[in-house]
């Protein structure tokens, strides 16, 4: 049974010590009935909505600057925009809810029981983002499964590392090799976007990253 990550308490915590006297109305960890009838991370309790107040200071614009700032998130849904921390910065966010009441963070699972304090923490420090290698740009464009290698399997690992399907701790024990981590990883990917969860990274699972933007 799903339940709340404990980064995301601690980030409704800091919030609430840093501004005593804020709204809550649109604070939540987890789905409700709505979530549940489609993919969100709120399912998992791997994200959490922090209510927009600005008169007593907790400003969705101050909390997704820092949010935006911390390895632990994936992407940030504010004010009708979204980022993912790709580098593509701020877009459009169409989805029915625009986000202009609360600021919506997104967790990585890897990362669901980091508790360090949040960068909106009175006096607390903004956890500086992992120090690891650039990897290579872009979508493998050739079949790969276990036992390949190469630059090809390397962006592969790229991309789990970035949705949260594997750590780079993971990668770094087999770098550019298709081992049984990268293969568990893709089958967990495979299986949350509706892909058979072969761990054969072929068009449709090429085809579903590409949805991603990634």
């Amino acid at each position: 049974m799903a339940t709340p990550a404990p980064a995301a308490r601690q980030a409704l915590k800091d919030a609430n010590a840093r501004w005593p006297r804020r709204k809550k109305a649109s604070d939540g960890i987890m789905g409700d009935a709505r979530h549940r009838k489609r993919k969100s991370d709120h399912n998992q309790g791997n994200a959490v909505d922090i209510t927009h107040d600005p008169k007593s200071g907790a400003s969705g614009d101050e909390i997704a600057r820092q949010a935006l700032k911390d390895s632990r998130v994936t992407y940030v849904i504010w004010n009708k925009r979204i980022n993912s921390r790709d580098g593509r910065g701020w877009r459009a966010y169409r989805g029915a809810n625009p986000h202009t009441s609360h600021c919506h963070i997104s967790i990585r699972v890897s990362a669901r029981n980091d508790t360090r304090h949040w960068g909106w923490a009175t006096g607390a420090p903004t956890p500086p983002p992992p120090r690891v290698p650039r990897p290579p740009a872009g979508l493998p464009t050739r079949n790969l499964k276990r036992g390949s290698k190469g630059v090809e399997v390397r962006q592969l690992q790229a991309a789990l590392v970035k949705l949260g399907h594997m750590t780079q701790a993971q990668v770094n024990t087999g770098p550019g090799i298709f081992g049984p981590k990268t293969q568990e990883a893709l089958e967990k990917f495979q299986a949350r976007h509706g892909v058979p969860a072969t761990g054969f990274y072929g068009p449709l699972t090429r085809a579903a990253f590409a949805r991603l933007g990634l």
